[in-house]
């Protein structure tokens, strides 16, 4: 048994054309017309191709028609019907096969019971005549496409009348119904049931092309092996096709592949799927397909190839904006109107709003309104708004003021100082304001600003003197004459003084002297104790006056006082 499956397993192997025993699959059922002594119609779907008698399926007797049937549940392409018959052995005495005269073979896509033999297809009628016998292994050819197989008989043999029976009986030990899923192309299959020859139209799929290709596949014609529709109906794109082309494509045809659009697109789209809209500022809307440019140009106020930008006047988001009239050649930048060329003479700012002071003869900078170039001869700063000094002759500096050149009698850095002492049309020297050549009669000096005077002696003459006298000044005899008699009058009064001063120094020590002489003498003789404590009182006195230094004044007041 076990040798014999591996024989049919290599034989299954080897054979490229083997075709599929649809009988072994697990969803078909067998089913015969009655049975006899439990021997059922599934013990010819065992596997078991042995002949003899409990091998078999078995009819019972007494019956006008046996028909044992295959149902595969559904339809297959078959190929041809093997059939195993009863017997059990080729002995005199050994049951043979003349049961199987006259059999035929049906296929149908409805069950026995179900279908009329008149409905069926026949695919084979034996025509054996006793004694004869028809050959118990057979296979018969039968190229049809169907749910079921069918074996029946009506023949009722002659063999059967010495044992008391009668009717239509069948023994068939295994049948074999070998086919493809009616999906193979050809309907040829190996033994595994794959599809050889690939698919029929419309299915795919390894192994038995068992899969429906996508339904919009143009003519559901698909790859075998993956199911990638070879071609889409009109409208659809991708692999399957099952993604609508999209629906601005002319006549919603595109590449299967990448949805592009193949056709173009409808008015007022562009793009490879023509899902952009044309900028609505085209002129009627339409646009190239690939570049978008607009084909009759552009409306007012839009330019660029797209229509997508003010022109050089306008800005803002629908470019309704007019540009600044003071930008140059009215252009600006399309989005905030900022002049992109810059401004015309006179004005600044970014959008050239400002205007220049009036004092900026060359116009001024863009960004800081400072002015260009040199100011106006008398004018200086960064915005030209300064006056230069009015003793400047020739204007001033630019940024500092400093003068260019100094007016007759004015000096210094802005030519503020005055150097009018010099002689006129002499001026002065522009840094410090010493006078350039001489001063005028009687004057003298770096600035010509003091007076000559007969000190002068030789320096002057006739009131005129040299710029730069040093002499000294010529003694007058008449003034030291005067100067004289002053210190001696200065002199003289000042030894009266010195003489006065040494006398009452003078005076004043010798009267102290005499008063303490008379002190001593009035405590000598003091004797009564009234008397002491008067002179105690007094010495106290004393001597706080002696502290203050001496008082001729209070010693000649005591006497009265004791009185």
């Amino acid at each position: 048994m076990i040798h014999s499956q591996w024989i049919l397993l290599v034989g299954l192997l080897c054979c490229a054309h083997c075709y599929e025993n649809l009988s072994r699959r697990p969803t078909t059922v067998l089913t015969q017309s009655s049975t006899y002594n439990a021997q059922t119609a599934s013990i010819a779907n065992d596997g078991d191709v042995h002949t003899d008698d409990l091998n078999c399926a078995h009819t019972s007797p007494n019956n006008e028609k046996a028909w044992l049937q295959v149902d595969f549940g559904e339809s297959y392409s078959i190929n041809n019907v093997k059939i195993y018959y009863r017997r059990d052995g080729d002995g005199h005495y050994n049951w043979k096969q003349y049961r199987f005269r006259q059999f035929y073979l049906d296929v149908s896509n409805s069950s026995a019971t179900q279908t009329p033999t008149s409905l069926r297809t026949r695919c084979y009628k034996d025509n054996t005549t006793a004694p004869n016998l028809p050959p118990n292994i057979i296979d018969i050819p039968c190229k049809r496409t169907a749910r079921s197989v069918i074996v029946e008989t009506t023949y009722d043999p002659p063999e059967d009348d010495r044992d008391g029976e009668h009717g239509a009986i069948l023994e068939i030990c295994e049948i074999e119904v070998y086919g493809c899923e009616t999906t193979c192309r050809n309907n040829v299959c190996d033994g595994f049931g794959n599809c050889t020859d690939g698919c029929v139209d419309g299915y795919w799929g390894p192994p038995a092309c068992n899969f429906k290709c996508p339904a919009d596949c143009k003519e559901l014609n698909c790859i075998m092996y993956n199911g990638h529709c070879n071609s889409c109906k009109s409208g659809y794109w991708g692999n399957t096709c099952i993604s609508q082309c999209p629906i601005n494509c002319i006549g919603r045809v595109c590449d299967k592949s990448s949805g592009t659009c193949t056709q173009g697109c409808t008015s007022g789209r562009y793009g490879d799927t023509c899902n952009i809209t044309c900028s609505p500022w085209c002129v009627g809307g339409t646009c190239n397909k690939q570049s978008a440019t607009c084909f009759n140009g552009c409306v007012q106020n839009w330019s660029g190839s797209q229509c997508d930008e003010c022109d050089s006047n306008h800005y803002g988001s629908s470019c309704s904006l007019v540009c600044n009239s003071n930008c140059v050649n009215y252009t600006c930048n399309d989005t905030d109107g900022i002049c992109s060329l810059g401004c015309k003479t006179g004005f600044h700012g970014d959008v050239c709003d400002r205007q220049c002071t009036s004092s900026c003869p060359s116009g001024c900078d863009r960004s800081t309104g400072q002015c260009n170039g040199d100011c106006p001869v008398g004018k200086f700063g960064e915005f030209c708004n300064k006056s230069c000094n009015q003793g400047c002759e020739d204007g001033c500096m630019r940024y500092s003021g400093i003068c260019t050149n100094c007016i007759d009698g004015m000096f210094g850095d802005v030519c503020d100082g005055n150097c009018s002492s010099c002689p006129t049309g002499n001026g002065c020297i522009r840094l410090t304001g010493s006078c350039n050549d001489g001063c005028t009669v009687g004057k003298l000096g770096d600035f010509c600003n003091e007076t000559c005077d007969a000190r002068h002696e030789t320096c002057c003459s006739h009131d005129t003197c040299a710029r730069y006298c040093t002499q000294s000044p010529i003694p007058n005899t008449e003034h030291m004459s005067s100067l004289y008699a002053v210190i001696t009058v200065f002199c003289i009064s000042l030894l009266v003084n010195i003489f006065t001063i040494t006398w009452i120094f003078r005076n004043k020590a010798c009267k102290s002297q005499d008063v303490n002489q008379e002190e001593k003498k009035d405590t000598d003789s003091i004797s009564t104790p009234g008397i002491y404590d008067t002179a105690e009182e007094n010495a106290g006195y004393q001597e706080l006056g002696q502290l203050s230094g001496p008082s001729h004044y209070d010693h000649l007041q005591g006497p009265a006082t004791n009185k």
